[in-house]
């Protein structure tokens, strides 16, 4: 399965690092009986994504300063503020995506998040079903060397079981989709077509300044502006890349 295709591969354009998901058939979302999960996580569902890759890690400040000087697009000053290895933030939906255009790559879709962060166990969290305390992230209660973010291949020990860091943490991640109010209601119908419109998009997540563990579990989904840059200083993204044959 998957034979000739590389499992990692390294984005030329910007160095992005990305690992191979196989895709096909998973369970997305809660559980009826999930306590934690919103009616928005609901009904889980089988789900179905073709095969891509998705950044090991999120896109970082010195990523995102290269491309800001190579391209002259003007994200605003906040984003400066943290160090060359923290994960970009104070950005838009909008300045991820013209990041990932210059780079030859996309953001995910949640679909494709949310298997990279739970895997086909459908794990509460990236490394299992047990909080641990929140040891294996960086959220209130343990942030990073600033007071806020942890550079993006800190805390190895909260890795997906395809490698990838912080699903749970740090930043909340823009994804592709636009908010379609009731989409888990479409998806049991085997309609997976990604939404691509609506006034918010999906973030996944939670972050440094979010302290209700809730908001860590792999199925957890919110969306917002996609104009925002500055609230709560705390939303980056990740990369994606299609598998082409």
């Amino acid at each position: 399965m998957n034979e000739g295709i590389p499992l990692y591969y390294i984005n030329p354009k910007d160095g992005t690092e990305l690992v191979l998901i196989p895709g096909g058939w998973y369970w997305m979302g809660a559980r009826e009986d999930d306590q934690e999960a919103g009616s928005d996580e609901k009904p889980r569902h089988l789900h179905y994504v073709e095969l891509f890759y998705l950044g090991i890690a999120c896109i970082t400040v010195a990523q995102f300063q290269k491309f800001v000087k190579e391209t002259g697009h003007d994200p605003g000053e906040e984003w400066k503020e943290d160090p060359a290895e923290h994960p970009v933030r104070y950005v838009n939906w909008n300045d991820a995506k013209a990041y990932c255009r210059w780079a030859n790559l996309r953001l995910p879709t949640e679909a494709e998040w949310e298997l990279g962060a739970r895997g086909y166990e459908s794990l509460k969290y990236p490394w299992g079903n047990e909080w641990v305390e929140g040891r294996r992230v960086c959220w209130d209660r343990q942030r990073g060397p600033k007071g806020e973010t942890a550079p993006v291949f800190a805390h190895p020990e909260g890795v997906s079981v395809f490698g990838t860091y912080q699903q749970s943490g740090n930043v909340w991640e823009w994804c592709e989709d636009g908010g379609e109010s009731g989409i888990y209601r479409r998806y049991p119908q085997n309609d997976f077509i990604v939404p691509d419109k609506g006034e918010y998009r999906v973030v996944r997540g939670g972050s440094w300044r979010s302290s209700n563990q809730g908001y860590f579990r792999g199925s957890d989904r919110l969306d917002y502006d996609p104009g925002l840059r500055s609230w709560y200083a705390c939303r980056g993204f990740r990369a994606a890349r299609t598998v082409t044959f």
